[in-house]
């Protein structure tokens, strides 16, 4: 088992592991469960490892991290301008407007007082 990459968190670990899984490249999170416990000691525990089952995929792997490195720092790519203000604008005015101008109308149960 070679160890791959390490993470401080067991979430990001098991996001590489299916990175890597769909890229068909067996891999293995390791002390999930010790860092989940005690998170505070993930520095000195080295944090939660993903080792390779079989180190004849090492050179894919290195290059599949490399991919998951590049692809978390990309910003995101705006496809088109969302210009809906207007609408949400005129909506809230027309569905809010009576009711800031006649308010709401009380209603009260039909009580007998008790004698």
């Amino acid at each position: 088992m070679k160890a791959l990459a390490r993470f401080d968190t067991p979430e990001d670990a098991y996001l590489f592991r299916a990175f890597l899984e769909s890229r068909g490249i067996a891999a293995t999170v390791l002390d999930e469960h010790l860092i989940q416990l005690f998170w505070y000691y993930s520095n000195a525990l080295g944090g939660v490892r993903v080792v390779l089952n079989d180190a004849a995929d090492l050179a894919a792997a290195l290059e599949a991290h490399q991919e998951y490195s590049r692809a978390l720092r990309a910003k995101p790519v705006l496809v088109s301008e969302v210009r809906a203000w207007p609408l949400v604008l005129l909506l809230s005015w027309l569905m809010g407007g009576p009711m800031l101008i006649f308010g709401r109308r009380r209603v009260t149960p039909d009580v007998q007082p008790i004698d």
